[in-house]
């Protein structure tokens, strides 16, 4: 096993750092935002262009990655996909869709819209190693643990960046709901510019850790003669916050690196970790069946509870997923 070994350079403390208190849209908590900030109703016009989009499906079926908007009538979606786009750029960074008629939809052909709407959203990439592009949300048996990636497992997971461990994280997430379970499964989402302005006010001296290389499990997505783990910030700033901050993957990095998580280190991690926590500071939803929910994965976490599934096959949990990317390649690794 290869572990990442980071240079001094790594270690360089005179990085670009956001430092001074966000105060726009982008900053919120619990209290401070409403559901019509984040819930949007699926217009009309847009549920007769997805019912006009099936018809000719039926007729003249394609492969769904084949599948391109610009040969279906669908102007309404496009101009609600740019509102929807401008919404996690500029406010709250988490966009519900309520909802579309899954349950009037055979499996095919809710992956065939599932990607057309995704598609003007943005780019879709790879999310695993093997180039799977758009993959199953649902419980597999498998239980967490180093090397097993959580959409696999029914596992609770605090809001966090999707993809934090690669070199190119997606920059935004879309999750498209056919099933939900009987228990559990709450979806949450935060604010990192939230999460960034309290340790500013609060521990400004761990703050100042959180911009220096973490080490992170790569959760079994590398190929042999890799390195398993990676060395990252978790916040950088460009002009725009940026995070990569996710529970489980940190402290298995040093786990596998064979690197002590003690100090300044652990503590940056555990103040980071207690405001993501706190629930004054996210918030929470069901998502149900045809609601589509849409994230910024750099600056806003996501997450959800543990959850228990139905003994019936039919009725699991079960969400699709896709990442979106501009820049690099859309192999996983950009």
């Amino acid at each position: 096993m290869k572990v990442a070994k980071p240079s001094p350079q790594d270690f360089e403390q005179s990085v670009p750092t956001l430092e001074h208190i966000v105060e726009d849209a982008r900053a919120w908590r619990r209290e401070t935002i409403s559901r019509q900030d984040w819930l949007l109703p699926v217009p009309g016009e847009c549920l007769a262009e997805v019912k006009a989009v099936l018809e000719a499906l039926r007729v003249n079926p394609l492969p769904t990655f084949l599948l391109d908007p610009l040969q279906f009538p669908l102007s309404n979606w496009a101009g609600l996909m740019r509102e929807v786009r401008r919404r996690l750029d500029e406010e709250c960074g988490v966009v519900v869709l309520d909802r579309l008629p899954v349950e009037e939809w055979t499996a095919r052909e809710a992956k065939d819209l599932f990607w057309l709407i995704g598609v003007l959203l943005g780019r879709p990439v790879a999310q695993t190693i093997d180039g799977e592009v758009m993959v199953d949300i649902t419980d597999t048996g498998i239980k967490k643990a180093i090397g097993v990636r959580g959409f696999r497992t029914n596992t609770g997971q605090l809001p966090h960046i999707d993809n934090s461990f690669n070199r190119s994280p997606p920059d935004y997430v879309s999750l498209f709901s056919l099933t939900k379970s009987p228990e559990g499964g709450e979806s949450r989402f935060i604010s990192f510019y939230t999460v960034h302005n309290e340790l500013m006010k609060r521990r400004p001296d761990l703050l100042r850790r959180l911009y220096r290389p973490f080490y992170q499990d790569r959760q079994g997505d590398f190929r042999p003669g890799e390195s398993q783990t990676v060395f990252y910030p978790i916040f950088t700033y460009d002009g725009e916050l940026r995070a990569r901050y996710t529970h489980f993957t940190i402290p298995a990095g040093y786990q596998t690196a064979g690197k002590p998580f003690e100090g300044e280190t652990k503590a940056a991690f555990e103040a980071i970790s207690e405001l993501v926590s706190d629930p004054s500071f996210y918030c929470s939803f069901i998502i149900e069946p045809g609601q589509l929910q849409f994230v910024n994965n750099r600056g806003f976490g996501h997450g959800r509870t543990e959850y228990r599934d139905s003994e019936e096959q039919g009725l699991k949990r079960h969400l699709l997923r896709l990442w979106h990317r501009e820049s690099g390649g859309r192999g996983y690794n950009g």
